[in-house]
């Protein structure tokens, strides 16, 4: 759980990193980069995510996507996972731990190569692996941070470029759509609370995904996600499609206010970091709003641990799932899918 949101710290080391969290982030991108540059065989890095766009907040990773020589990759990322855990281990004393995404997401020169050939409807082709699909998007308006070859910044251009052309959107709008109705069926087919209640939550999440896509915009900042969806949502008028994603995800005011009240203490640490970390950087969330953004991240990576019941109450498993089906059918109508 903590590789993905984060150790658990002092209060206090926590105040201390949040007053120079800006230069505290350089300075860890500045450490990860020099640490990986050392490694063998790697020739580039991309700075993604919302560090590489340039709208970090003091929780956000270090996404980090990877050029390495041909036939190099596997010895490489060896070197890189080394490095990796010794700087997260001393970043959490620090006060906070900086997650450090570098990993799958990686690449040889010679597909970096074919992929810079590449341009408009061929560019679909390449998206058909999940390494180029996702780093498209997690790239787009990244950066170069390490570039002997001049490769990094080319694919953090390319990256950028390509992410809102008309035959990507498309591709992207069919995946979604194939989710949607892939979690529908597995919604509709199920008796088992545990199973019925992660594919009603896979409904919203694909259903999110679509409506974001269809509005011109990304599913970036996993931790601020469903408060941004919202914030876009009402922009357009669909209230009521916000009710019904909230509701079927359990987290509807009456469920989400229940559902932190059964909290553990870790989970309640990372609503006090994150509501702190969003008021630093002068977004204005209610506490409500971002409990109900940590409730869906940590259920989320919670539930793949879950085998049965009992079931903790803070997930929102119902007891029966009927209602979830009917509500998953009300919410496709809805949107159109």
């Amino acid at each position: 759980m903590e590789d993905v949101l984060g150790a658990r710290g002092d209060p206090d080391r926590f105040s201390a990193f949040l007053s120079d969290w800006e230069s505290v982030l350089v300075r860890r991108v500045e450490e990860a980069v020099g640490a990986f540059t050392a490694v063998e065989g790697l020739r580039g890095l991309v700075l993604a995510g919302s560090l590489g766009r340039g709208a970090q907040w003091p929780l956000s990773d270090i996404d980090l996507l990877p050029i390495y020589d041909d036939g190099q990759i596997d010895e490489a990322q060896a070197g890189i996972a080394r490095g990796r855990a010794g700087m997260l281990g001393r970043w959490a004393g620090e006060g906070w731990w900086t997650g450090l995404d570098i990993g799958n997401l990686a690449f040889s020169r010679d597909e970096v190569d074919r992929a810079l050939g590449t341009g408009g409807p061929d560019v679909t082709s390449l998206l058909e692996d999940d390494r180029w699909y996702h780093s498209v998007d997690k790239g787009y308006q990244g950066r170069a941070v390490y570039d002997p070859l001049g490769l990094a910044a080319e694919l953090a251009r390319w990256f950028t470029e390509n992410r809102f052309i008309p035959p990507v959107v498309r591709l992207r709008l069919e995946r979604a759509r194939g989710e949607v109705a892939a979690a529908q069926s597995q919604l509709r087919g199920s008796r088992d609370p545990l199973e019925g209640t992660k594919a009603a939550r896979l409904l919203v999440k694909w259903t999110t995904i679509w409506l974001l896509e269809s509005w011109g915009e990304r599913d970036n900042s996993l931790g601020r996600l469903g408060t941004r969806f919202e914030r876009l949502a009402l922009l357009r008028g669909q209230n009521e499609v916000v009710h019904a994603l909230n509701a079927l995800s359990g987290l509807d005011d009456a469920s989400a206010e229940r559902r932190m009240g059964a909290a553990p203490a870790w989970v309640w640490e990372r609503h006090d970091r994150s509501w702190r970390a969003r008021w630093r950087i002068g977004e204005e969330v209610s506490r409500a709003q971002d409990a109900r953004d940590v409730l869906r991240v940590c259920a989320h990576y919670e539930m793949r641990k879950v085998t049965g019941p009992p079931f903790p109450a803070w997930l929102g498993i119902p007891a029966g799932i009927e209602a979830l089906a009917e509500d998953g059918i009300r919410l496709s109508a809805m949107v159109g899918l």
